[in-house]
């Protein structure tokens, strides 16, 4: 009978990435140790060796450890250390999960990636992997890795390489059993190069935007890479594709992470943003309500050379009337009723730096004439005083009404107009985004699971398709609110259309006409007459007709406020004034 193939899954602490060690040879060497047959970084030098008895492994742990004799299937702890030998199969299964979950604690996209392709390598036990990515209207390797996790040599071959420009010509996954065996990839300059026996290459992409490729090749005799492999393979390539958008944003905006999208809209605010950045140009960002105003003025701020100083932010639609002159011009002891101190406004506290106004169509007309003052004097006064003090600042302004309109209305002054929209950036709302909302939502998704200590989750086929037909009256902040309630609520690993609760109210709200025709009727004191097109009973949005009239109005209510919240970004304060109620009430009606 022949000899199975045995693997031994090898978990170095908990929450890493298990590696997996084919035993093929008679004696196997595990340590940290470079010249340990497997190098294990986080054991000892010399930490065990792993004999082969048949279809059984017998793990003798160097310091005098007792001898584990293991079968297929058997499981031992060895400390912070588990093995289990597993009988190959000719799959090669991925433990998704402990991969994914590693990405989710990197600090930023770069380790993300890095984690990825030396998480891929140790679970399948394979000798080369790379991520590709596209950028700047070419492709570039962001990570390239060797079996034992070092910088891969020659890895700039991947680039002018068959295998990965079909996968990234044509988004489509390239699993190769036996490359030397194939004449169509036999001659593969990476298959060559690298000596490679077998190959998987799965594209990452949004949509049929493909953003880069993932790589993955085993040299020697063992069993191929599979094509269980290649799905699963593809499966973390979509969990990674938000890590992906964040690498491809504009070389030169620092910090612009929020800022990302692959549909044209986006990537030219990207582009006008690297252009603006070094510049001391006012700039005017235009938008609807949550499409990310704030997150551009950041970025735009953190690329430019005030960086090292904090950017300083007034929302002026916040502060009242009467208090905004003293918060944004600073005042001196006694200027008042309650100014017990001096104090610096938000002009000189972004003397050196940037001053975000965002909001800045919501100022009184007499705060314009002043504003405007200090941006063509470059000096401040305080309330209370008659000094003026020098101020040299950046202004990024934005807002969410059509400023030429309030000039045309009366309200906002066409000169001061002329001096914050030196350059103007306006962010596309999300509904025109296309994949935008995909690409966001799985970004915002592996956010909230780092923020809030929450499991991987990922999103089903129905309920990505469910996000992309949705209006999205509250835009990116609706849909950042959304994923950290649904990372939070699902109660699997799949993240379904009712964990989104997108429909809110909408589906129980009558439509317009009917609301009218039924108040038309009670007021007139007749009976509605009944539907021809359909009985109550096959309406939907109705719910379940049984209920008492009470129970059907308060669950109502409850969808409501659920979806005003929602559109509000989860800002309670903003919901409960939208709904003309206190922010407690607010609370008992979720309760």
């Amino acid at each position: 009978m022949a000899t199975r193939d045995l693997e031994l899954v090898i978990r170095q602490a908990r929450n890493t990435v298990p590696v997996r060690v084919e035993v093929r040879a008679l004696l196997t060497t595990l340590g940290s140790s470079r010249h340990a047959d497997v190098v294990l970084p986080l054991l000892p030098a010399q930490w065990a060796v792993a004999q082969r008895r048949g279809d059984q492994v017998a793990l003798r742990l160097v310091d005098g450890g007792a001898e584990h004799l293991l079968g297929p299937g058997d499981h031992v702890d060895l400390g912070e250390v588990s093995v289990a030998l597993t009988a190959r199969g000719g799959d090669d299964p991925l433990d998704v999960g402990a991969i994914a979950a590693a990405l989710t604690g990197a600090s930023g996209p770069d380790e993300a990636l890095r984690l990825l392709v030396a998480g891929v390598l140790a679970a399948l036990g394979a000798d080369t992997g790379a991520a590709i990515v596209d950028e700047a209207g070419g492709w570039r390797i962001a990570v390239a890795l060797d079996g034992r996790g070092a910088p891969l040599a020659g890895a700039e071959q991947l680039l002018s390489d068959t295998i990965v420009r079909d996968v990234l010509d044509r988004g489509a996954s390239v699993c190769v059993g036996d490359a030397p065996g194939d004449a169509r990839w036999a001659a593969v300059p990476s298959v060559v190069a690298l000596a490679l026996r077998s190959v998987i290459c799965v594209p990452m992409a949004v949509g049929d935007r493909v953003l880069g490729a993932l790589y993955v090749g085993r040299r020697g005799p063992g069993a191929p890479l599979s094509e269980v492999a290649a799905r699963e393979l593809a499966v973390l390539a979509g969990m990674a594709v938000p890590f992906l958008a964040q690498l491809r944003r504009a070389p030169g905006v620092a910090g612009a992470d929020g800022v990302v999208g692959e549909h044209p809209a986006i990537v030219e605010v990207r582009r006008l943003l690297e252009r603006v950045a070094a510049s001391d140009l006012s700039i005017l960002i235009g938008g609807e309500t949550g499409t990310g105003k704030e997150v551009a003025a950041r970025a735009l701020h953190a690329s430019g050379p005030r960086a090292s100083r904090p950017l300083i932010a007034l929302n002026c639609s916040a502060v009242p009337a009467g208090l905004l002159e003293a918060e944004l011009f600073g005042h001196a002891r006694g200027a008042f009723t309650g100014a017990v101190a001096a104090r610096p406004g938000r002009i000189e506290a972004a003397d050196g730096s940037t001053l975000f106004l965002d909001e800045i169509g919501d100022m009184p007309m007499p705060m314009q004439a002043a504003l405007l003052r200090v941006l063509q004097e470059r000096e401040v006064t305080r309330l209370g005083e008659l000094e003026a003090r020098a101020v040299d600042f950046r202004l990024v302004a934005a807002t969410h009404k059509d400023l030429d309109a309030e000039v045309a209305a009366g309200r906002f002054r066409q000169d001061l107009l002329f001096r914050i929209r030196e350059v103007e950036v306006t962010l596309p709302p999300l509904r025109d985004r296309d994949d935008d909302v995909v690409l966001l939502a799985r970004l915002f998704l592996r956010q909230a699971e780092r923020e809030l200590g929450q499991p991987l989750h990922r999103l089903a086929p129905s309920a990505e398709a469910r996000l992309r037909g949705h209006a999205w009256p509250g835009n990116v902040r609706e849909l950042r609110a959304i994923m950290r309630r649904a990372a939070v609520l699902c109660d699997g690993v799949e993240i379904t259309v009712a964990d989104l609760a997108l429909d809110g109210a909408v589906a129980a709200a009558p439509t317009a006409s009917v609301a009218s025709a039924s108040s038309s009727l009670l007021a007139s004191g007749a009976a509605p007459a009944p539907s021809s097109s359909a009985a109550p009973d096959d309406d939907p949005g109705l719910g379940d007709l049984d209920r008492t009239l009470a129970d059907a109005r308060d669950a109502y209510v409850a969808r409501y406020i659920a979806a005003v919240l929602a559109r509000h970004g989860g800002d309670r304060d903003a919901a409960a004034a939208s709904l003309g109620i206190s922010v407690r009430s607010l609370y008992r009606y979720l309760a």
